[in-house]
């Protein structure tokens, strides 16, 4: 299966699934990029040039904060929260709010991403609950959403200076969705886009489980939160991203999805 959308020119590229499994009702998917043509024992085709740019293709500086410590983390939170509030007004008139819809957008971020951040399950279930959730009975484990997402951001540095709040727009293209049960958690993997060029790829889990209520991204209230992190151990850039809409019967802001991003951008081999 292959895709040709290419932000700068370059080799068609295939993408396969390298990695399917299911782990307490929730499916996953990562893919990989292979070369098109014959396969040879060096590696060949696109490599990464920066992980770090903007929806363009355009390579930007990042600046990171470290957030392992309480303390750390304690600043961080201070800091996405006055970001989120700074741009919570714009991104409500993007969605063309209903008039007096509260712009409790940075309490439900704190929420769903300080507990992923510091790795903290017991935070994270009474987040779920703070935000209008209903959490699984007994849990002989920590809940396989809580595990996926840790894997990624838990201790990762955080770019302060990059966060944003806007209104969501579905993309435009294909996408390949793996689905268990209905109501189960899904996961969703944009197809990634590239060659030489910009390389996309969307990891997405739908909390319909612990969120059965609130109302789907394609909701007109859909708003989406990008906040940058450099992952522990990685020096590629993954963006944690939230959408979150408005349930008009609680009144609170409740998570449609939770994304993970990689902008990549690629050169020919």
């Amino acid at each position: 299966m292959d895709w040709t959308k290419h932000a700068r020119g370059g080799a068609d590229v295939k993408l396969i699934i390298a990695l399917l499994f299911a782990v307490g009702g929730l499916s996953w998917a990562a893919v990989s990029f292979m070369s098109s043509g014959k396969q040879k024992s060096e590696p060949t085709g696109p490599r990464i040039v920066d992980a770090v740019i903007d929806d363009e293709g355009n390579e930007i500086d990042a600046n990171y904060t470290k957030a392992s410590s309480d303390k750390q983390i304690d600043q961080v939170k201070g800091e996405i929260e006055q970001a989120i509030q700074q741009q919570a007004q714009a991104a409500l008139a993007q969605i063309n709010a209903p008039k007096g819809l509260p712009d409790g957008l940075s309490d439900a971020t704190l929420n769903a991403f300080i507990p992923v951040l510091s790795g903290d399950h017991d935070s994270f279930i009474d987040a779920i609950i703070a935000m209008g959730g209903k959490v699984p009975g007994e849990l002989e484990d920590d809940h396989p959403m809580f595990t996926h997402l840790t894997k990624v951001f838990k201790d990762a540095k955080v770019d302060l200076s990059r966060i944003t709040v806007e209104r969501f727009v579905a993309p435009e293209g294909g996408r390949m969705q793996m689905r268990r049960e209905a109501e189960t958690d899904d996961v969703d993997v944009e197809p990634g886009r590239g060659g030489g060029g910009v390389s996309t790829q969307v990891m997405e889990m739908q909390p319909a489980s612990l969120f059965p209520d609130a109302p789907p991204k394609q909701d007109p209230t859909a708003v989406q939160i990008k906040i940058p992190v450099q992952p522990k151990g990685d020096k590629n850039e993954s963006i944690f991203a939230l959408i979150l809409t408005w349930n008009k019967d609680s009144k609170l802001w409740q998570p449609a999805a939770y994304q993970v991003i990689k902008n990549r951008l690629m050169e020919d081999g």
